[in-house]
């Protein structure tokens, strides 16, 4: 993992910022509000009416994605290597007085998770895999969800056959940017089958605003 995110994400200030962006910059609100409704289209698309069982959000952030899962009936664990994060995971729920508060918090680095193999239904991993720097840990992160998913998937990463990173790339030739961390669907999809996994739905987030992709993943 790159040292300098960690550093950033498990500091006060840090996790200060990442949590109010979303509140203070209305093109966060706005990725937001799609990045939720996706979510919930691709749980529709595979008929997930119900998810019974224990339920991973990692990483979790602030909690922004919790309540999506636990509608769905599951007992969640919120996981992230930030402290920082996981006590304003802690205060979001506790502000949300009539709301059951999530199973458990957990700090975890998603390279080496602490649990049990198919420990959980649902494992929901979101906006990680393009912090990672090396490729092999990328690799490695994909199969550490899955090793711990006894049912259904979901992830993000930036694809390398964006559009957006096609882009980025050309810029690269006058800005100097560093290339970004990426992934192509033939490495996520031999991954997944390795892992004994299929692809029940691949969506972009947005094809021509993001690289990044929503994968819906199911054990065979």
């Amino acid at each position: 993992m790159d040292k300098d995110i960690l550093s950033r994400y498990n500091s006060p200030e840090g996790a200060t910022d990442y949590t109010k962006k979303f509140q203070r910059h209305w093109t966060e609100r706005v990725n937001n509000w799609n990045e939720q409704r996706l979510l919930q289209r691709l749980l529709q698309f595979a008929s997930i009416g119900r998810l019974d069982g224990w339920a991973l959000d990692l990483p979790c952030g602030y909690g922004r994605l919790y309540y999506i899962l636990r509608d769905l009936g599951a007992s969640v664990v919120e996981g992230d290597w930030s402290f920082h994060l996981l006590g304003a995971a802690r205060r979001f729920h506790a502000d949300k007085l009539n709301s059951p508060p999530p199973a458990g918090y957990v700090r975890a680095t998603a390279l080496s998770l602490p649990f049990r193999d198919r420990a959980f239904r649902m494992v929901l991993s979101v906006r990680l895999c393009h912090h990672i720097r090396e490729r092999q840990e990328r690799l490695q992160y994909l199969r550490e969800v899955m090793r711990v998913s006894r049912e259904w998937l979901v992830f993000t990463y930036f694809d390398t056959e964006s559009i957006k990173n096609r882009t980025h790339e050309f810029r690269r030739r006058f800005n100097g940017k560093r290339s970004k961390w990426t992934l192509d669907s033939q490495e996520v999809k031999q991954v997944s089958q390795s892992a004994g996994f299929e692809v029940v739905r691949s969506i972009w987030m947005s094809r021509f605003f993001s690289g990044h992709r929503y994968m819906l993943l199911r054990r065979r």
